[in-house]
């Protein structure tokens, strides 16, 4: 089993999981959690981790949708399953479905994993169990599509699983919604990522649905599970199972309790004693020792959503306390009691900005700037020693879909030009660089602003170490090929313009790590760079066997062999 981070330290992590089956076989992905008001998928998808995979291959995303499964909401600024449709670029969510679709082009099928309301039956019964429920459902985009018999392998499925579901009218029913139909009564369907499984990439693609009216959630694991399972055998993956029980789901929702913020324990009830001008970090502990853990996030009550435990806090303004949270569930409650801390600071010769550049601390003067590159994280802290509730607008970009209030104040932002808003586009005094005004509109305040430039992102070579432990540098460029001796490399760095943490390498669709090693001989490796913040691609360079060699563009002799 091998386990990696897409988005590390950013605000939406996600965790995949590959387990590698013991005989070959099929690849599926099974994912829960895209909507974080159905936790029952996640804990699902996570308790499948601990499998044993005896035949094929396991890809399992267990929390697709990491900020909204911490504030229970089905979305925070999208629905995240509508977002498949294409390749948008406005939010989180759809950095996070631009890593589910490339995960998917190298699997055979896949399975995901939901929580609807009421019961789905395809006649009217009562209000609960009708058509326009979900709930206890195994839900497919069409009966066939392209050589696929989804029909045939939900009823396969059903009749196994609904012999051993008890009570009986906890049943599930396999709920056609006939998306590719002109006159489909579920067209959003075709925005969903079953349907572009489906319909681009032509694997089967279910969705298994218990429901939320169910309020046993052990029951509603243990079926959507079974039902997992049996879908993994009938698309050709064999799993044996953890040995997990209800007993330890239920202990390792307790583990919050190990959350320290700057070095004390979070308990519920208690108080905890911040100083005004110092920074905030917060820590999580070990888990339970088996294997699962909830995700965890720790709130300020003024900044609900921001998860303390990925973005560090310099402690300008006061609030009243702190949340601790499991998988959405609040766990602990603490008070704040504020210390005088450091004495405010003058304006002087205009107020100085602080922010979060890339977890650093930076302090920007009134009409200087701060210079970035695409794909970096910027929080906008606030003003040094400013004695009110500041309100700091980076112009171009907004905050909040619904709400246009000009704050953007202690949310975090990635710094990608694509998707801000060309209007407030300055010219730069350096030549590929953009720059956006960040702009203090704090009501009785004066007017202040500095610049902010972001430059592109350029790679300029890749730092491998060979077998011999000599440190090798490739250049990099898109589209090309490099010649190395056969071995072993070890992946060390990048030599960028930017932070090398802010890139992540691919070969053969699956993540590399630093100092995760590539083996060069027989067919040529392929890497692919991509910005680690967004994903976006950057280029794709081909290390092949042979002699040393200059860089060489795809398609052309090399004069090396």
């Amino acid at each position: 089993m091998s386990s990696y981070t897409f988005f590390q330290g950013t605000q939406y992590p996600l965790t995949v999981v590959r387990i590698r089956g013991e005989a070959p076989g099929p690849t599926v992905m099974v994912q829960g959690g895209i909507q974080g008001d159905e936790i029952c998928g996640a804990v699902t998808a996570e308790l499948l981790t601990g499998s044993r995979v005896l035949k094929g291959n396991l890809i399992v995303v267990p929390r697709a949708n990491l900020p909204s499964i911490h504030l229970q909401q089905r979305q925070v600024n999208v629905d995240m399953n509508r977002r498949f449709d294409r390749d948008y670029n406005r939010f989180y969510e759809d950095r996070v479905a631009r890593v589910i679709r490339h995960l998917l082009a190298e699997c055979d099928g896949f399975i995901h994993l939901h929580e609807g309301s009421g019961f789905y039956s395809p006649r009217q019964v009562n209000a609960l169990r009708n058509p326009n429920r979900y709930g206890q459902s195994i839900i497919v985009d069409a009966e066939s599509h392209a050589g696929v018999d989804l029909g045939g392998l939900v009823r396969g499925v059903l009749a196994e699983l609904n012999p051993t579901v008890n009570p009986a009218e906890y049943r599930l029913e396999i709920f056609d919604t006939r998306t590719f139909d002109p006159d489909t009564r579920y067209p959003e369907m075709r925005k969903s990522l079953t349907y572009y499984a489906l319909s681009v990439l032509h694997i089967p693609a279910v969705a298994v649905e218990v429901s939320k009216n169910i309020r046993d959630i052990g029951w509603k694991v243990r079926t959507q599970m079974a039902a997992t399972r049996l879908l993994l055998a009938h698309l050709g993956v064999e799993t044996a199972p953890s040995d997990f029980d209800e007993a330890d789901v239920r202990a390792a929702a307790q583990v919050a309790t190990a959350v320290r913020v700057n070095g004390s324990p979070l308990v519920s009830g208690a108080h905890i004693r911040l100083a005004r001008g110092a920074t905030i970090t917060a820590e999580s502990g070990v888990g339970t020792g088996r294997g699962y853990s909830p995700a965890l996030a720790v709130f300020a009550s003024d900044r609900p959503g921001v998860n303390l435990l990925n973005t560090p806090r310099l402690a300008l303004e006061s609030f009243t306390g702190l949340e601790v949270r499991a998988d959405g569930k609040p766990v602990a409650q603490v008070r704040v009691d504020w210390e005088a801390g450091r004495p405010a600071v003058s304006e002087g010769d205009g107020p100085v900005f602080v922010c979060w550049l890339n977890g650093r601390l930076v302090f920007v003067k009134s009409g200087e700037t701060l210079r970035a590159v695409a794909g970096d994280q910027l929080v906008i802290e606030g003003i040094r020693g400013g004695k009110r509730r500041e309100v700091l607008n980076l112009k171009g970009y907004t905050s909040s879909p619904w709400e246009n209030d000009g704050q953007d104040l202690g949310v975090e932002i990635i710094l990608d030009p694509d998707n801000f808003m060309d209007k407030y586009r300055q010219r730069s005094d350096t030549p590929g660089v953009v720059r956006y005004p960040v702009v203090r509109e704090t009501p009785g305040a004066a007017r202040a602003s500095f610049n902010l430039d972001i430059e592109p992102r350029r790679v300029e070579a890749l730092l491998l170490r060979d077998h011999f432990g000599r440190e090798v540098e490739v250049p990099f460029s898109a589209g090309s090929e490099y010649r190395l001796p056969e071995g072993e490399y070890e992946l060390l760095s990048a030599r960028t313009n930017g932070e090398p943490g802010k890139l992540v390498a691919t070969a053969g669709g699956a993540p590399v790590s630093e100092g995760q090693k590539l083996l060069v001989g027989g067919a040529p490796v392929d890497i692919t760079l991509r910005q680690a913040t967004t994903f976006q691609e950057m280029g794709t360079l081909t290390l092949a066997p042979g002699r040393w060699a200059e860089l060489t563009p795809i398609g052309t002799t090399s004069a090396v062999p």
